[in-house]
């Protein structure tokens, strides 16, 4: 059976970045085998629209496992980087992990209301995440482009950054609770082992 675990941190997205253009959300971790699935969406606001090549980028996904990002929206493909690509920004003081792998999400879809708005609602992209090996949730960083939709800046890109709930590498306490019940476990084998073998 799947563990949901209760996200209070994916309000913290949205919150901080309230004049935002494209915000991806954590919605929920389910488990994944022995890895963790952080899934997400990316929330497009309403003067805001998208062409191809529009980015939204997760920094620093802890315990990233190599090969398990993914879309299953068929406007958005999803690959990793150990840098953020060319353009996008960083919150100030934040600074991007090149040992830590960052998820992109690139619009590759049709051009998405690039005038006329802003429109009633937002629209939000379902269906991206990856797997990572840590189940302990971070706040961490994002940065994401989009198109203006209304006023006089209509059709001029617009930039933003903000807090995002990542994967976080376990407190040095829970690796040193890990290893003893990995070495009790261990222990306990080959004293059964020995009492199998003496008999």
């Amino acid at each position: 059976m799947k563990t949901l675990f209760a996200i209070a941190a994916a309000a913290i997205a949205v919150s901080a970045a309230a004049q935002a253009s494209n915000i991806p959300v954590m919605t929920n971790v389910t488990t994944a085998g022995s890895n963790f699935n952080f899934h997400y969406l990316t929330a497009l606001a309403p003067d805001q629209g998208l062409t191809a090549g529009d980015q939204v980028v997760i920094l620093d996904f802890a315990g990233y496992v190599p090969g398990s990002v993914y879309s299953t929206n068929s406007d958005w493909a999803a690959s990793v980087s150990n840098t953020l690509p060319p353009g996008l920004l960083l919150l100030p003081g934040v600074t991007d992990n090149a040992s830590i792998a960052d998820l992109v999400f690139t619009y590759i879809g049709a051009d998405y209301q690039l005038s006329g708005g802003p429109y009633a609602t937002q629209t939000d992209y379902l269906g991206l995440g990856a797997l990572s090996a840590y189940s302990k949730i971070a706040v961490g960083s994002f940065s994401a482009e989009a198109i203006k939709n209304t006023g006089f800046t209509q059709g001029s890109v617009t930039y933003n950054v903000g807090s995002v709930a990542v994967p976080s590498v376990p407190e040095a306490s829970t690796w040193a609770l890990m290893l003893v019940g990995a070495f009790g476990v261990g222990g306990a084998l080959r004293s059964s082992r020995r009492k199998t073998l003496a008999a």
